[in-house]
C-alpha cells in the first residue's frame, strides 16, 4: 500500500533535513551493512519456530506468514517516516515517536513495550545458545548443568556486547549470523526430507486450527519483529533515502528463508513437529551443524537487541563523552551493560521454555510494537485524512490483526507457559 502523495512528497524533504554535525558524524554505515543488520536480527527465530506455527494454524499459516511479511514492510516504513514528521529534525528513537504523539504517557506505553522487546528477545537468544551448547556437549558425554551453559552463553555476548558501542558497529556480525542462518535452513529442509524414522509415523496435516491460531500469528509476530532496531539502523545509515528499498528486500529475503524452512518442515513432519525444528530432525552430523550454526547466529544477533537497548538508556543516563571523560564513559558503560546481561542470563536460567516465550513476547509486545503502534502513531503524527480510504482500510486491517493476536495469543501463551511449569513440579 503506497502513501499518498503528500506524505510521499514531503519525506525525502524530510530525510535531507537531518544535516546537524552528529548527523553527518554518525551516517558512515553501508546500505549493505543495514540489510544484514535488518535480516540477521529477524530472521534467527522464525526458521526455528515457524513450522510449529504452521503446525499449530494449519497450511492457512502459509498465508498468515506472507500477510505479516507485507505488513512488516508497511509498518517499517511508517515507523522510519515518523522519526520525521516534523520536517525539521529527526527523532531519535522509537520512545520519542511516542511522545510526539502522545505526550509523557505516549512515551512511556512505547518504551515499556519497546524494551520488552529488546530485553526478551536476547533473553531468548542466550537461553537458546545455552541449551544448544548443553545438548551438543551432552551428547559428547560432557555433563553440565544447563544453567551453567546459560551463563557461558551469556559471558560470550557480553564481550561484543560490551566491546562495541554501537549498532552501526556491530554490523559485522550482521553477515556471519545471515550465512548461518540460510545454511541452517538448507541443512533442515534436507535432512527433513531424508529422515527415514518418520516414514513410521503416521503424520497429519490440517487447513485450518482456528483454536491455536491466535497463538501462531503471536509466534508469527515474534517472527518479524525488528522495528525496535530500525531506527538505530536508520540512525547510522550514509542513504537514509534508501530506507525503503533496503527494508522491502531484507524483508523479501528473510520470508524466502521462513517459506523454504517452514513448508517443507510441516510437509515433512506435520502435528509431530516441534520448536525448535532441529528437535524434530534426527541425531547425526547434519543435525548437529544446524545446532552449531543458530547457536552462533543467536550469539551474534542478541549484542544487535541489547545494543539498541544500551544506546537509549545511556542517553537517559548521560552516559556520553559529552557529560564525561573517555575512560570514565567506558567505565559506566561497562557496568551498565554488564548488569544488563547479569539479569537476562538470571532469568534465562529460571524460565528454560524458549518456544512459549517466543509466544507470549510476540503476542504482548511485538504485536503492539510491530504492528499496531506504528499505524496508530502516523496516523495521529500525520492525520488520517493524509491517507486514502483503501490505506485506512488496510490500516484497520493490521490493528485488527495485532489486536487478535494481542488479547488472543497472550492469553494462550500463558495458560501453556503455566502447563509447562507444573508439569515440572
Amino acid at each position: 500500500m503506497g502513501s499518498s502523495s503528500i506524505i510521499e512528497e514531503k519525506v525525502p524533504h524530510q530525510l535531507e533535513c537531518d544535516t546537524s554535525e552528529d548527523s553527518q558524524h554518525t551516517r558512515t554505515g553501508s546500505t549493505f551493512g543495514a540489510y544484514f543488520n535488518i535480516v540477521c536480527v529477524i530472521a534467527g527465530t522464525g526458521t526455528l519456530q515457524l513450522p510449529l506455527a504452521l503446525e499449530q494454524a494449519g497450511w492457512i499459516g502459509v498465508g498468515m506468514v506472507l500477510l505479516s511479511a507485507l505488513i512488516a514492510i508497511y509498518t517499517g516504513d511508517l515507523l522510519i517516516k515518523c522519526l520525521y514528521y516534523d520536517g525539521v529534525s529527526r527523532l531519535s528513537d522509537y520512545p520519542s515517536i511516542g511522545q510526539a504523539a502522545f505526550g509523557n504517557f505516549g512515551k512511556a506505553f512505547i518504551r515499556a513495550f519497546h524494551y520488552s522487546i529488546l530485553l526478551g528477545a536476547a533473553c531468548i537468544y542466550i537461553l537458546l545458545a545455552g541449551t544448544n551448547i548443553c545438548e551438543l556437549v551432552g551428547e559428547l558425554g560432557v555433563h553440565i548443568d544447563q544453567k551453567i551453559w546459560i551463563l557461558i552463553a551469556a559471558i560470550v555476548v557480553w564481550f561484543p556486547y560490551v566491546a562495541l558501542k554501537t549498532v552501526k558497529e556491530v554490523a559485522w556480525l550482521s553477515i556471519f549470523g545471515v550465512v548461518a542462518t540460510l545454511s541452517v535452513v538448507i541443512i533442515s529442509v534436507i535432512v527433513g526430507f531424508l529422515d527415514q524414522s518418520i516414514k513410521d509415523v503416521d503424520v497429519k496435516h490440517t487447513s485450518v486450527n482456528l483454536p491455536s491460531i491466535p497463538l501462531a500469528l503471536a509466534s508469527i509476530c515474534f517472527s518479524f519483529g525488528g522495528n525496535v532496531i530500525y531506527p538505530h539502523v536508520e540512525e547510522g545509515m550514509r542513504h537514509p533515502k534508501s530506507w525503503n528499498k533496503v527494508l522491502t528486500y531484507a524483508i523479501i529475503t528473510i520470508l524466502a528463508m521462513y517459506m523454504l524452512i517452514s513448508i517443507p518442515g510441516y510437509l515433512v513432519y506435520g502435528n509431530t513437529v516441534q520448536s525448535p525444528i532441529y528437535l524434530s530432525l534426527p541425531q547425526g552430523a547434519g543435525t548437529n551443524i544446524a545446532i552449531i550454526l543458530i547457536t552462533a547466529h543467536v550469539i551474534m544477533a542478541a549484542p544487535l537487541y541489547l545494543t539498541s537497548f544500551a544506546n537509549e538508556m545511556e542517553d537517559v543516563l548521560k552516559i556520553s563523552r559529552k557529560y564525561h571523560s573517555r575512560s570514565k564513559e567506558f567505565t559506566l558503560r561497562v557496568i551498565l551493560r554488564t548488569l544488563i546481561v547479569a539479569a537476562l542470563a538470571i532469568l534465562a536460567m529460571f524460565v528454560p521454555y524458549a518456544d512459549t516465550l517466543m509466544s507470549l513476547i510476540g503476542a504482548l509486545s511485538y504485536s503492539i510494537i510491530v504492528y499496531m503502534a506504528p499505524v496508530v502513531l502516523y496516523l495521529k503524527l500525520y492525520g488520517w485524512r493524509s491517507v486514502g480510504k483503501l490505506e485506512l482500510l488496510w490500516c484497520a486491517i493490521i490493528v485488527i490483526i495485532g489486536m487478535i493476536a494481542l488479547v488472543l495469543g497472550t492469553k494462550d501463551a500463558i495458560i501453556q507457559l503455566v502447563h509447562q511449569f507444573e508439569g515440572t513440579n
